[in-house]
């Protein structure tokens, strides 16, 4: 099908589309009677709703002008002319568009062979997810994590823990049913504290480096909660763990979603050690620890400011230090150190 019409029969399809301005209550019980109606849901699925397609965990993103990187929505029509049946396992519900439209991410991993020919036509890319969250702003990132996380779900959550019977998941992906002994399971998120510490009397932050870091990349401490554990207990263990460092004054800062490695809830967090401490790493997880000055991190956040595809290269120059770029909460924590 000719590009340029394409584009032109999206556009007219558009202008016929109902706007509705839904308050904020509005859209959260629209969604909710999406994920619990089951029948609803595919009507609405099978009819009115966007899509974004996923091709092997890559997301569908094009770029303009204006708006920089974002996800190129199809509608039905094109969706059908792509693939005529979509399985429930290879979709799930995102939320909805300004307007009151559904969105679902879609994965078309058996339509791989015609992922450059979608390309053209959209004028867009199949965009490595890891990357694609550094190119977008917070709210697009989250759509594009939210997406990978649910077909991921989809794709692995197969069978009852309880009793092996194969379970029935909902087109939304808000659960999975066993018909057999009836146990009901949801998409888990698992918490990870992540912490900036700052030594206030010397004026410098601590950050540290993995060995599966590209070359030149410093971050924050993080770590998975164990069970039983408080956030506040948490970031004390991995300061202790990672780098013999002992912190005081925990405090909130933020939270984000982070799709690896199988969904992520990253609680952000801000610390201060107590004085006169060196970094002692941890050999088997670390690269190195150390602190940094507060012009050393400002040139680190500048250097990745300026260039985000640092996160993503493989022949970077070890000594030219750069922190994660804006999509990650590693990066807030550590612009809101050199704020203060």
């Amino acid at each position: 099908m000719n590009v340029k019409f394409v584009g032109l029969l999206q556009i007219c399809r558009s202008l016929l589309k109902p706007e509705r301005n839904l308050s904020y209550v509005s859209r959260v019980r629209e969604i909710q009677k999406l994920k619990e109606d089951k029948q609803y849901c595919e009507q609405v699925f099978g009819s009115s709703g966007l899509y974004l397609l996923y091709v092997k965990g890559k997301p569908l993103l094009e770029k303009s002008k204006e708006r920089g990187f974002q996800p190129k929505w199809i509608d039905n029509h094109e969706l059908k002319r792509i693939s005529d049946k979509v399985a429930d396992d290879s979709a799930a519900l995102l939320g909805l568009d300004m307007g009151g439209q559904p969105q679902f991410a879609i994965s078309i991993d058996d339509k791989q062979d015609r992922a450059g020919e979608i390309e053209h036509e959209h004028k867009s890319r199949f965009t490595d997810l890891r990357a694609g969250l550094f190119l977008v702003d917070t709210s697009t990132a989250h759509t594009l994590s939210k997406g990978w996380s649910l077909l991921q779900w989809k794709k692995t959550m197969n069978y009852c823990s309880k009793c092996g019977g194969k379970l029935v998941k909902t087109l939304s992906g808000s659960q999975g049913a066993c018909p057999d002994c009836k146990s009901v399971y949801y998409p888990q998120t698992s918490p990870v504290g992540i912490v900036s510490i700052c030594d206030t009397e010397k004026d410098k932050l601590m950050l540290i480096r993995q060995p599966r870091y590209p070359p030149g990349m410093y971050s924050c401490i993080a770590g998975f909660l164990d069970v039983g554990e408080s956030l506040e207990e948490c970031v004390r263990r991995e300061a202790a763990e990672e780098v013999g460092i002992e912190v005081d004054k925990v405090t909130y800062f933020g939270s984000q979603h982070w799709p690896f490695p199988a969904g992520s809830l990253m609680i952000g967090c801000q610390a201060e050690a107590l004085p006169g401490q060196m970094p002692d790493p941890c050999k088997v997880e670390l690269e190195d620890a150390k602190w940094f000055t507060r012009e050393q991190v400002q040139e680190a956040v500048d250097r990745i400011n300026k260039n985000p595809n640092l996160r993503v290269l493989k022949n970077n120059n070890p000594d030219e230090i750069f922190v994660p770029p804006r999509g990650a909460i590693a990066h807030h924590l550590v612009q809101c150190w050199l704020n203060q």
